[in-house]
């Protein structure tokens, strides 16, 4: 959230002109008064309970945007930018809403243009307040189908970066989830592709986008997709659903994903420290952590270093073709502590050192970051209870593991 500061502006002129010097002069001269009022257009918050931008309520009308509520000691309105399908805008925090998407009355594609506000904007920070598209292909038990598991084949949300790599593809669910892309002088086009013939899915959305210029500390360096500034919080693979604390099988990471989430450090701090939000040590329940297959074939482990290989072999013969990249993990908190032999991790239990529990690992690698390397396939096999060195798929639920293609939350 960023709190506006608001400057008002008051400059008052009074012409008056010195009778003493011209002594001929018999009628009064009427002094002339006026205020000029500005302000800056900076971030205010409208009545609405959205961002929206102190203008003028005839410049907010000029712009094509909403008056909710007031600003500059009234002397301004909260203006709200809320377009539809097909629209472009260069004005700051620009909000794209769909509550219900019609096949009927709903441009398919749906295109918006985001424009730079002025030349010295940088990045673009688009915010999914609400998201939810149809979710990728599912299955879990069919060995053929692991070429296509993850894949965005009903839905796709894409964002172009002219001159340079786009961001990853995503569908599902993915409130809650926000990018940071580069700002092209060009303008960034954000696509939403909707397969109308799955109807399933109830699709909405509430984007927002709010433009930083180059050097703001809010924004993040270029090689950071997400940037998170609280000192806690959480960070998730796109499509997982937060909403819920249990884990279904249902539960995919996107396949080809490729991208860095950073966090930063706070004043005084010189480690970051990760844990599932969801753990379990029973039966049947699975965790909010897996990244690949394990270790053993038998019993479901974490796997860190050169095991983490980034292959998958189908149909389910090497399960490693995914893993986060986390600079020196060690298993304690504190200076001391066995650190990793590299920096992948993967596998079905969150753990610094190959394991059967999950546990809190911590880095102190500066910048704070975990590098996602998704590939384009999962590695799933048959339900049995020894292959887990091979699949992707848990057919267990062993022991509180998470299932190896669902990614981390």
């Amino acid at each position: 959230m960023i709190v506006p500061l608001i400057i008002m502006h008051c400059f008052n002129y009074v012409k008056t002109e010195n009778k003493a010097a011209q002594p001929e002069e018999r009628s009064s001269k009427q002094l002339s008064m006026f205020n000029v009022i500005t302000f800056p257009n900076t971030v205010c918050a409208s009545s609405s309970g959205f961002n929206g931008t102190c203008y003028t309520s005839s410049e907010c009308l000029s712009l094509g945007g909403s008056a909710s509520g007031t600003c500059a000691s009234s002397f301004g309105v909260c203006c709200v930018f809320s377009l539809g399908c097909g629209s472009s805008s260069s004005q700051n925090n620009t909000y794209f809403i769909i509550s219900s998407f019609s096949t009927s009355a709903d441009a398919d594609p749906c295109q918006y243009t985001i424009c730079k506000s002025n030349s010295a904007v940088c990045k673009l920070r688009i915010d999914f307040d609400s998201m939810v598209l149809a979710p990728p292909y599912t299955t879990t038990t069919t060995a053929d189908d692991g070429i296509r598991v993850g894949d965005c084949l009903y839905d796709t949300l894409t964002i172009t970066n002219p001159g340079g790599s786009s961001p990853p593809i995503i569908c599902g669910y993915n409130t809650g989830q926000h990018m940071f892309v580069p700002a092209s002088d060009g303008c960034n086009a954000l696509n939403i592709d909707i397969d109308t013939g799955t109807t399933t899915t109830t699709r909405s959305w509430q984007i927002k986008v709010t433009q930083f210029e180059c050097g703001d500390m809010m924004a993040p360096d270029q090689d950071c997709l997400q940037y998170h500034t609280s000192q806690t919080g959480t960070i998730a693979t796109f499509n997982w659903d937060t909403s819920t604390t249990t884990v279904a099988s249902t539960q995919l990471h996107l396949s080809s994903q490729n991208y860095n989430v950073c966090i930063r450090r706070a004043r005084g701090q010189c480690s970051v420290c990760y844990s599932p939000e969801v753990t379990s040590t029973t039966t049947g329940t699975a965790a909010s952590y897996g990244v690949g297959a394990g270790t053993i074939a038998a019993i479901q482990t974490g796997s860190v270093g050169a095991i983490c290989t980034g292959i998958t072999t189908q149909p389910g013969t090497l399960g490693y073709g995914d893993y986060l990249e986390i600079a020196n993990l060690q298993p304690t908190i504190g200076t001391s502590g066995t650190t990793t032999t590299g920096t992948r991790i993967c596998g079905v239990i969150f753990n610094a050192i190959a394991n059967i529990a999950h546990a809190t690992a911590c880095s102190f690698a500066i910048p704070f970051k975990v590098g996602v390397h998704f590939d384009e396939e999962e590695s799933i096999l048959a339900a049995t209870a020894n292959n887990l060195n091979k699949a992707e798929n848990d057919p267990l639920a062993t022991a509180g593991a998470g299932y190896g293609y669902s990614g981390f939350w």
